[in-house]
């Protein structure tokens, strides 16, 4: 049955995804940035999935009395008009708790996912500071700061996090992203990783010194 969501990716169980819980991870596919260092390339250009959802969602019921949550990542989730009626689906037949991974970049959605109850956490993306948005994932910015406020008023658990990646920003960028995102607000700080990426040049960049970021910016996670 078609569920209005193509689904590219699942991983059966994850320790890392979701703070605190044990989840298997969905991944969607399609983007609306472009981001050069992206690690997940094959999903971001795929207008299909290769994985059923229906068959997706048993093997979650599988799991079901050993898992605390459900994440969904892309790609970007919410650049599907199905994936409302998708979650409700998800959460009708598994009765998990789910997590959203996402760029911010449609706040109409992620605040009609709210409202119906369709969410318990979100883990949104800072790709840079706002005004290097259009150089960095070739999109503008405002959607994306609508939607951080949202969610920051919204009461939802939120984690916001930034991937640093040398090559493109400094370390007063990230000093930038940090005024961005809020004192009161959690922010990670991952640290980019040569391997498959969108831009076939960034896949061998050096990655950033964690020890560096964590002298930096004492008391932020540093991934």
């Amino acid at each position: 049955m078609d569920r209005g969501v193509p689904v590219g990716g699942f991983l059966p169980v994850s320790f890392l995804d979701w703070a605190g819980h044990v989840a298997p991870v969905l991944f969607l596919c399609g983007c609306n940035f472009r981001c050069p260092y992206c690690h997940n390339p094959d999903l971001v250009f795929a207008a299909e999935g290769s994985l059923d959802a229906d068959d997706v969602v048993h093997k979650v019921l599988e799991r079901k009395d050993f898992l605390d949550g459900i994440v969904i990542s892309g790609g970007e989730p919410t650049i599907h008009r199905g994936f409302p009626r998708f979650l409700d689906f998800l959460k009708r037949e598994t009765g998990l708790k789910v997590k959203i991974d996402t760029n911010g970049s449609n706040p109409r959605m992620l605040g009609s996912l709210i409202a119906d109850g369709l969410i318990e956490a979100v883990s949104m993306d800072i790709k840079a500071p706002w005004r290097d948005y259009p150089r960095i994932t070739g999109s503008g910015p405002d959607e994306v700061a609508e939607s951080l406020d949202l969610l920051r008023r919204s009461g939802i658990l939120l984690e916001t996090r930034t991937t640093f990646v040398p090559d493109l920003m400094s370390i007063e960028d990230l000093k930038e992203i940090r005024e961005q995102v809020g004192q009161g607000t959690i922010w990670v700080i991952q640290s980019f990783r040569p391997g498959d990426t969108l831009d076939p040049s960034f896949r061998n960049l050096a990655p950033p010194d964690p020890e560096i970021l964590k002298a930096a910016f004492p008391g932020v996670i540093v991934r």
